[in-house]
């Protein structure tokens, strides 16, 4: 009787204890069901803007390109140009074809293009002992993730040597000067339309390139943010020595540039001179769509493109090119979509 007992009551437990483990089945399988129909990461608006500055005294330009989600900075490219000698440094492409404007024995030339030559430099003369290009790359760094409106604070109330403090690895006196060009790049990038993303902006490439696109008498900027081997964003840009009357040069181009560079003659943005270049073009070409609406048009037919579906577009005839790019007149869009191209693989 006593056993019979026992083992009732062992059976009452057991059937409890399986009521409790079913219950807590349930419970842990509806807690696997959340995580595994977990909504996926929330869309962000991306948007590009870029931008010359004058960042560090009066004989550079800071060329800036920012990628944007709201008020926060996702990404930054930095680069400087300034003239250099010709028999030491690499100039920008199409150098040759631009000589006729700069002063005899000197280049414009990319400072990133030549980080060791220009690190040399600047160890001789002020004792740095962190290459140049490691300095923008640490400024880069550190202004990913931050809200402008905090960059701001930063650079609006503290010291330039509190702010080069302020970012790790980076020694340059200016860097308080370089944050806001990559801040006047941010606000540029506001007034753009932009794209959608899913997914996480931590893995996203922004990288930068110049390109003979059109012709021998300037260069391209083309700057592709990339996911993987897609384009997300893209921004062009053209800069070519142009008539200093009535054009807006590059920053500092009324300042230390101006020594290097014949007179009457400035380097100037196509697309911050876009009136005045689309007229130049309509009357030489005809042409009845503005520069920067050509500019615009290529980046929306490139954007969301992988780099196969983009190289496959090129390998076709130039006019055969501008034909599928819907707003596009520019004989030479092939180009333009190739620097991009250029852009995106040296990211990869």
């Amino acid at each position: 009787m006593k056993a019979k007992k026992i083992i009732g009551l062992c059976l009452a437990a057991a059937l409890v204890i399986g009521m409790v483990g079913c219950q807590s089945n349930g419970s842990k399988n509806d807690a696997t069901s959340n995580v595994q129909t977990e909504t996926p990461s929330e869309k962000v608006t991306l948007k590009i803007g870029q931008t010359n500055f004058a960042a560090h005294g009066t004989k550079a330009f800071a060329l800036v390109t920012a990628v944007v989600s709201g008020d926060e900075i996702v990404d930054a490219y930095l680069d400087e140009f300034q003239y250099m000698n010709a028999d030491s440094a690499q100039g920008v492409v199409n150098s040759e074809g631009m000589a006729d404007n700069i002063v005899e024995g000197k280049v414009l030339a990319s400072k990133i293009e030549n980080n060791e030559s220009y690190s040399k430099t600047i160890a001789e003369k002020a004792g740095s002992t962190v290459m140049y290009a490691d300095n923008f790359a640490a400024i880069q760094d550190f202004v990913k993730g931050k809200k402008i409106s905090e960059l701001e604070d930063l650079v609006n109330n503290k010291t330039n040597e509190e702010v080069t403090d302020a970012v790790t690895g980076a020694t340059l006196v200016d860097t308080s000067g370089y944050i806001k060009a990559i801040l006047e790049a941010a606000k540029q990038a506001e007034g753009t339309t932009g794209v959608e993303f899913d997914g996480n902006v931590e893995d996203l490439k922004l990288s930068q390139t110049y390109f003979a696109a059109h012709g021998t008498k300037s260069f391209a900027v083309a700057s592709a943010l990339t996911d993987k081997d897609k384009v997300i964003l893209s921004y062009i840009d053209e800069y070519q020595f142009m008539a200093a009357d009535g054009t807006t040069g590059v920053a500092n181009s009324t300042e230390g540039l101006a020594e290097n560079v014949v007179e009457g003659k400035v380097l100037a943005s196509k697309r911050q001179n876009s009136d005045k270049y689309s007229a130049t073009m309509a009357e030489k070409a005809g042409s009845t769509v503005k520069f920067a609406d050509n500019l615009n048009a290529i980046q929306e037919f490139v954007d969301g493109k992988t780099l196969t579906e983009l190289e496959e577009t090129t390998s076709k005839t130039n006019e055969e090119v501008t034909d599928a790019v819907s707003g596009a007149t520019l004989a030479d869009t092939v180009g333009y979509i190739n620097a991009v191209i250029q852009a995106a693989k040296s990211a990869q």
